[in-house]
């Protein structure tokens, strides 16, 4: 079962359900997901070729959660900033043992400075401009590989609402200093966490590899800077090209803050702990 911990925000939030874990989705997909295959600059930067397997027990956050699933966790390394963590599965050993692996995101707040009274007007004008950037990159790929809608498509993937999914999503809320929740970041991006192009995942570049711990960060930094002009990568607010500045953080050439070695305003851990019998 997996389990989320996060900060409790100043105003009432959906909590999260935890469910039991359920048959993996068909691998129909499968050669579409080979044809989709990413071709990218950065796949440099991977070398790795890990499962995507690993641990995809799918969470609700619908808003009916029991509260026991909800805990407040100071941030570990500086009081300035919240930590969210999300229980990704467990391993039983010999006699008795059982290992329970988690992602554990530690994240300074930022101030979006929207009033509460134009929250929804902002999000809902934020949305419009990501489904606009999302047609305008990946539309035609997408009818191609017979999906109506990027939602459709990481569900078929089985990324969509997995426990790295919702690490991602409660991170990316606890940036916003819990303003903006959980479900609309889900919703928002469905490939959120992921390193690579919306869709177009590199190999192992989804938990538990490194590379996707940059991504848990740089994904949520990038829709802030872009859709609401805050945070290290502001300058993408209104960019007219932005296919051009995608790789803003990552390419040293672009300008902005670096994220390939990490970020003064995040820690991402993948760990575990051992429950003894």
């Amino acid at each position: 079962m997996s389990k989320v911990v996060r900060p409790v925000a100043s105003t009432p939030r959906p909590l999260v359900r935890a469910q039991n874990d359920t048959a993996r989705r068909s691998t129909g997909d499968a050669p579409r997901q080979q044809a989709n295959a990413l071709r990218n600059p950065y796949q440099a930067l991977d070398g790795l070729d890990l499962s995507k397997a690993a641990a995809r027990a799918p969470v609700s956050l619908d808003g009916a959660a029991s509260a026991q699933s909800v805990a407040a966790k100071a941030g570990r390394d500086a009081s300035d900033k919240k930590t969210i963590q999300v229980e990704t599965g467990v391993t039983q050993g010999p006699f008795g043992v059982s290992v329970r692996h988690h992602i554990e995101i530690s994240v300074k707040p930022l101030d979006l400075g929207i009033p509460p009274e134009k929250l929804d007007a902002e999000l809902a004008r934020a949305t419009a401009q990501k489904h606009a950037d999302d047609m305008k990159a990946y539309g035609d790929e997408m009818k191609a590989a017979g999906y109506d809608s990027l939602q459709e498509w990481s569900e078929a993937k089985g990324y969509y609402g997995s426990p790295a999914h919702v690490a991602w999503a409660e991170a990316a809320s606890a940036r916003t200093g819990g303003q903006i929740p959980a479900s609309w970041w889900m919703e928002f991006d469905p490939f959120g966490g992921t390193a690579g192009n919306g869709p177009n995942i590199l190999p192992g570049g989804e938990y538990p590899s490194p590379i996707s711990k940059i991504a848990m960060a740089h994904d949520t930094d990038w829709s802030l800077g872009r859709h609401f002009g805050v945070g290290p990568l502001s300058q993408l607010k209104d960019a007219p090209d932005v296919e051009n500045l995608g790789p803003l953080g990552l390419d040293p050439r672009l300008g902005g803050e670096l994220y390939i070695f990490g970020h003064a305003d995040w820690d991402v851990n993948y760990g575990s702990s051992v429950d003894l019998p």
